[in-house]
């Protein structure tokens, strides 16, 4: 972590404050503060790369300091961490409705701290980087708005959605369609044992990831307060900011998200049965190829074998022969050994020929092998 990262730490409990100190200081500028106000009066003065917020504070609590932040156009892209003892689905809904991108439990482990401190560097640093772009974004998004109807924004993305290959590409689309719509979202994409969430803040950040999986199972079309909800099998869409005082305009954009949601599922359905059948075809060429190897290894085994069935036959003749000198056999003894062996040999024979067959039968069905791998 860059010695130059500026972290406000707010807290009531001096020993916490310490504990944050001691961890942080080697890497990063800390600045500690018992108080909300406190912490705001600075604020006046210079700004942090994070802040780390108790929720329990005296006066302001943790939930409003961040709202205070979050409303500050100037601040709102600074990640807050909470910082608590308390650890229920409903104290997470409420950091995240304040605004808060993470939150530690106490007590905490060192690593962890600063693990989720390089993340949200990692996060500042994106948001830095892809500052300019964000505005040439907002930019292109307010002439494509004034130029394309609601209706026809949904379209491009449905007829764009069908190209798309990958869980990641299809959520990179829904928010750029979010943003066209002018509303914050998130939304979560389950192929398989691959799930993953996304948003303009990041992906998979810990409050996100807590939110929606509180929400994806209460049903098809879930709203509170200004957030809906969208959940199908494979994607769950969550919108944070739905515009209440325009009521046509936000019917309007609730079946707009529910055409997008549904159309998002069916893709990702699809994307998982061509990636099965894709791998499928990859296991039947990979046993098309093995049969393949196998057939030739007979064939070789099989022409050695005729080779030396051929040699045992011409050894056995010779050998025959000149046992007959040594052995003194009378005319008719010898024709009778000759035709034996004759009839012997001409059975062997026979044989090899049928191997003949057998080998050629096999050379036809690895030409048919090879055929079917390259179809």
């Amino acid at each position: 972590m860059s010695s130059t990262f500026k972290v406000f730490a707010v807290d009531d409990d001096p020993m916490i404050l310490d504990i944050i100190q001691a961890i942080l200081e080697p890497d990063c500028q800390i600045k500690l503060f018992s108080s909300a106000e406190d912490c705001l009066a600075q604020l006046q003065s210079e700004t942090p790369d994070l802040f780390l917020l108790d929720i329990s504070l005296p006066g302001l609590d943790g939930y409003s300091l961040c709202r205070q932040i979050k409303d500050d156009s100037s601040l709102r892209k600074i990640p807050v961490i909470f910082v608590s003892s308390h650890d229920t689905i409903e104290e997470r809904i409420k950091g995240y409705d304040a605004g808060g991108e993470d939150f530690i439990v106490k007590p905490f482990e060192p690593e962890e701290l600063l693990r989720k401190l390089k993340v949200a560097q990692s996060i500042v640093l994106s948001q830095r980087s892809l500052a300019g772009q964000l505005e040439d974004a907002e930019m292109l998004s307010s002439l494509v708005m004034a130029s394309m109807d609601e209706t026809g924004i949904l379209l491009q993305f449905m007829s764009k959605l069908i190209a798309m290959e990958s869980a990641e590409e299809i959520a990179t689309g829904v928010l750029e369609l979010m943003q066209r719509y002018r509303l914050d979202s998130v939304v979560q994409t389950r192929i398989g044992s691959d799930t993953q969430t996304h948003s303009t803040a990041g992906r998979n950040l810990p409050l996100e990831v807590a939110v929606i999986e509180h929400v994806r199972n209460q049903g098809r079309i879930f709203e509170f307060r200004r957030r809906s909800v969208h959940n199908f099998e494979r994607v769950t869409l969550m919108v944070n900011n739905l515009p209440l005082e325009d009521p046509d305009f936000c019917g309007r954009l609730r079946d707009h998200l529910s055409v997008a949601a549904q159309g998002v599922d069916s893709r990702l359905k699809a994307i998982k049965t061509e990636t099965s059948s894709r791998r499928a075809q990859e296991g039947i060429l990979s046993a098309l190829e093995d049969v393949g190897n196998t057939i030739m290894e007979l064939r070789d085994a099989h022409q050695n074998n005729s080779a030396a069935s051929s040699k045992l036959i011409v050894d056995l003749q010779e050998t025959l022969l000149n046992s007959f000198y040594r052995l003194g056999l009378t005319d008719n003894q010898e024709k009778f050994l000759q035709d034996m062996v004759g009839d012997f040999i001409n059975r062997m024979v026979a044989l090899l020929n049928q191997g003949e067959q057998t080998q050629a039968a096999l050379e036809r069905l690895n030409s048919k092998l090879g055929q079917l791998r390259n179809f």
